[in-house]
Formats: structure tokens, sequence, C-alpha cells
């Protein structure tokens, strides 16, 4: 047992993977693994959504612990998952309750050091009907400079003074939703939805099938990164309050608890979320579901850390061979994983007690 938090946090996806399954079989769990059909990682070799099943088969109470939806936010995750397996969750867990831990939703994206998977596509933002999506007309608005072609000074000064416009038009938080609420209309831009059902979202679908079907109650937790203060962490609901799910999230987690719906949260609504997918897989389960979201870095940095992202990926030419593709990577990673100590010991407290809390109200 490490008694360091900070060492259960990965240097990248494929150790996060091998310790992640080491950390199972050490405590008697096996893993199932579902293999990317065609994307491999940056080093070269097959991804994977790997996942732990602790309990019972038929148990009608679960818990579901969600890593790597947004790819380079797993760093996080899955140093939360391989932890509490290896400080004892399988030991220590309910008998008659199952937990359902999901490693790497995004394993291109993780592996990778992206937000996005192999089509650029947000996998929180993947779950709308493909032949009606969302519509997002400020994103639209605002397209070239939220997602900007040429990232040199002069082009990024007037590309931010448009931005800036808009939110002294409007107000920070309409350019926050105009950004990152979901858009279904540029598959070069950043927050793009996807014009069709990813491969993570078909698995995760078939994993809650295979695995959640009959359950009574369940409760979820995605692990996400880069919204709030450094360290700082906050449980999103898109339920409003006073509803049941609301009221059952502020009894499990307390003041942690915020609503994206009704301008509680660091996030502004989304569209396509898993969230929202949910209810209709399991129409008879009583749901609360809610991300685990801890601060990185300052929002400037993080946008500007994706807009960089996004042109290297999307515009620049020879990208993988590019003058400042390191830099842009390590950037990316940086502004969704601190990689400090300090950190990781904040991050750690929060997910424990969050987890614990859910332990304790199955």
């Amino acid at each position: 047992m490490s008694a360091d938090p900070a060492e259960h946090f990965p240097a990248d996806y494929r150790s996060g993977r091998h310790e992640f399954i080491a950390a199972c079989g050490q405590s008697g769990i096996d893993v199932i693994a579902r293999v990317h059909p065609q994307a491999k990682g940056r080093d070269g070799k097959p991804l994977f959504l790997d996942t732990a099943i602790i309990g019972p088969r038929d148990a009608r109470k679960a818990l579901l612990l969600i890593s790597a939806t947004h790819g380079v936010e797993g760093y996080f995750g899955s140093g939360v998952q391989t932890g509490l397996m290896r400080e004892g969750l399988a030991r220590h867990a309910p008998k008659d309750r199952k937990i359902v831990l999901l490693h790497a939703l995004n394993p291109y994206g993780f592996s990778w050091d992206r937000r996005v998977n192999e089509d650029n596509a947000d996998i929180n933002r993947n779950f709308v009907d493909f032949a009606h999506p969302p519509q997002n007309e400020p994103y639209e608005m605002l397209a070239a400079e939220i997602s900007p072609r040429d990232i040199s000074p002069d082009a990024m000064k007037k590309a931010n003074a448009k931005l800036t416009e808009f939110l002294k038009q409007r107000g920070a938080f309409a350019l926050q939703e105009a950004i990152s609420r979901g858009q279904y209309k540029f598959p070069d831009g950043v927050y793009y939805g996807g014009s069709r059902e990813s491969w993570s979202a078909r698995m995760l679908k078939d994993v809650v099938g295979e695995n959640l079907a009959h359950v009574e109650r369940l409760i979820v937790i995605d692990f996400h990164t880069g919204l709030g203060k450094l360290g700082a962490g906050e449980m999103i609901t898109e339920d409003l309050p006073a509803s049941p799910a609301y009221e059952r999230a502020r009894a499990m987690w307390g003041n942690l608890v915020a609503s994206s719906e009704a301008g509680e949260s660091v996030s502004a609504p989304l569209s396509g979320t898993i969230d929202k997918a949910f209810p209709g897989w399991l129409p008879g389960t009583e749901l609360t579901f809610a991300a685990l979201e801890v601060g990185t870095r300052s929002t400037r940095d993080v946008f500007n850390a994706l807009r960089r992202d996004n042109w290297l990926h999307c515009f620049a030419e020879a990208r993988h061979r590019h003058a400042d593709a390191q830099v842009i990577r390590l950037e990316l990673r940086d502004a969704f994983y601190p990689d400090t100590p300090e950190w990781k010991h904040m991050v750690w407290k929060h997910a424990g007690e969050v987890v614990g809390a859910a332990l304790r109200a199955l």
C-alpha cells in the first residue's frame, strides 16, 4: 500500500492502464478489456477501455466510477481508480452492492494527451440525435475566433478582441456557454460533439447494458478536471434544485453539489452529455449522477491550451513533426493535469470523500 497518494497517479495512459489492472489483480478482481478497433496510442499500440466489477452480479444497488471521458483528464480519474483499489476498495465494499470501475472511456485522448477522441469529438457532447443535433448559434458567430486557423500573436489578439466584445455585450457566463455548451457544425472546432455515435459512447452503453440494466438504484461519479480554482472540487449535477436527484446528491455530498442547469456551477449548461443519456438507458432506475470536477489552471490558460491543441491537430501542416508539437501537447497536459504532489493530494482528498459518501449512501 502506498503511503503517498501522489504515487497512485500515472505518468501516461499505458502505465495508468498497467497499474489499474495490477491493482485489480492484487485484489482478486478480473478486468474486462474492450479493444478499440481502429485507433492506436501515441506509442503505436492498441487502446482499451477496461472494466472491473466488484460485488455480486445481481446486486440491486450499484456505484459506477468513470475515468478519462475527456482523455487527458484521465490522469486524475485513473489515479483515483487505481488508488482506491490499492487501498482496499474491494475488501471494504458492502457485500451486497456492486461497484463498476470503467477505466479510460476515451483511451485515445488519454494516450495522445488530448481532450477529444480520434474524430476530434468531445465524448461528453456525443450523446445526441445526430439527425437533429442541438443548435449553438453563438458558437457559429464566433467559430473563427474560438478555434482560429492562425495562432500568431497578431491573429490571436484580433480573435480575443472579438471574444471580449461578446463578453462585454452578453457577460462572461454567456461567453462560457457559447464556447463550451457543445457544437455540431464545425468538425475542426473545439467542443465538437461529433457527427455520429463514437466508439466510446457505444462501449459505455454496452457496459451499462451488461452490468447495470437490472439495478434499482445507481450512483455515478464521472471524474473531470479543468474548471475551478487549483485543487478545488465540485460535484456538478444537471438536475435542478429541489428535484429528487438533486436532493439525493446534496444529502450525499453536501455543499460540493452545484447544478449547471441552474447556474450554480463552474460549468455552463451542456448538450449531449453522458448525464442526459443514462435515464434513457435505465428508465426504471433511481439515478444520481454527478461529475467530480477539480480545478487546475486559470480559465484563460485552459482555453488557450485547448485552442492551440485544436490548431495543431486540425490546421497545422505535418502536425506530429511540427516544431511546436511537443510544447503544445505538454501545455494541454498541464492545463488538465498539474503534475505536482500538492495538487494530487488535494484532488485525492476530494475523490476519497465523494466516493466514501456514495458508498455510505448505498
